[in-house]
């Protein structure tokens, strides 16, 4: 695993805390699971979603690549090409029953799935747009996140919703905004695609979770805004 400060904004090196044992939220929801927090006070998106992939349903992912599939088609997986992977309807399922199990159900969070918005676009027509995933706090006007999933993305397809996001963004007003992308693809990992420091200003996040076939083995990197206002990179962090 390899672990370093992003350049050239950062000069913080954030360290991998050890890969906890797994806590079934689904199961606990008769008890408090406490939700992380950041030194400011605010939750912890990024734990939150660490969290979450850990509670995914192994079997369900497993047989998204056989029922519930697309097409890797050029990008790599095992270094073979066109190899069946996981829809994003996949994941998003999972990450939404994760949340509303927990930040709901036990800590009375408001989650959304699929906010239907509407906006005038650059060709002067009303265009429907569908916000992945959102996390509120009932007593508060603003979002504090907004999560768009994506699934085995190409870099044209990120950068498209790297932009697409922030049209999610004017209308919603989070606080924190993030790309959350699963893949199959060789390296993504190791070697993962950052949107321009422009849209990383703006205050875009992205993490990236690989995963095997059987989603035993689960891998992250990320890069994302602390509490001070620098951006931090995680390489290659164990999840699984």
């Amino acid at each position: 695993m390899v672990k370093k400060p992003a350049p050239p904004k950062s000069d913080l090196l954030l360290s991998s805390a050890p890969v906890a044992k797994k806590r079934s939220i689904s199961k606990v929801l008769d008890i408090s699971t406490d939700i992380p927090f950041r030194s400011d006070g605010t939750i912890d998106i990024l734990e939150i979603l660490k969290t979450a992939v850990r509670d995914f349903d192994q079997g369900i992912i497993a047989l998204g690549s056989s029922r519930s599939y697309k097409s890797s088609n050029h990008l790599y997986v095992n270094s073979e090409h066109y190899i069946k992977v996981p829809r994003e309807s996949t994941y998003d399922a999972e990450m939404y029953r994760v949340l509303v199990n927990w930040l709901r159900k036990i800590h009375g969070y408001e989650i959304t799935g699929q906010w239907h918005l509407e906006k005038v676009c650059d060709d002067g027509e009303y265009h429907h747009l569908y916000c992945d995933l959102t996390i509120k706090k009932p007593d508060s006007p603003h979002l504090k996140a907004l999560l768009e999933l994506l699934a085995m993305a190409s870099i044209s397809k990120l950068d498209g919703h790297f932009e697409q996001v922030f049209k999610y963004e004017e209308q919603l007003h989070p606080r924190e905004i993030w790309i959350v992308h699963f893949s199959h693809e060789d390296y993504i990992v190791t070697n993962p695609y950052w949107p321009c420091e422009k849209l990383q200003e703006r205050g875009l996040n992205v993490i990236y979770f690989w995963h095997d076939r059987e989603f035993k083995n689960v891998r992250m990197s990320a890069r994302f805004c602390d509490v001070t206002g620098k951006f931090c990179e995680i390489i290659d962090e164990p999840i699984l």
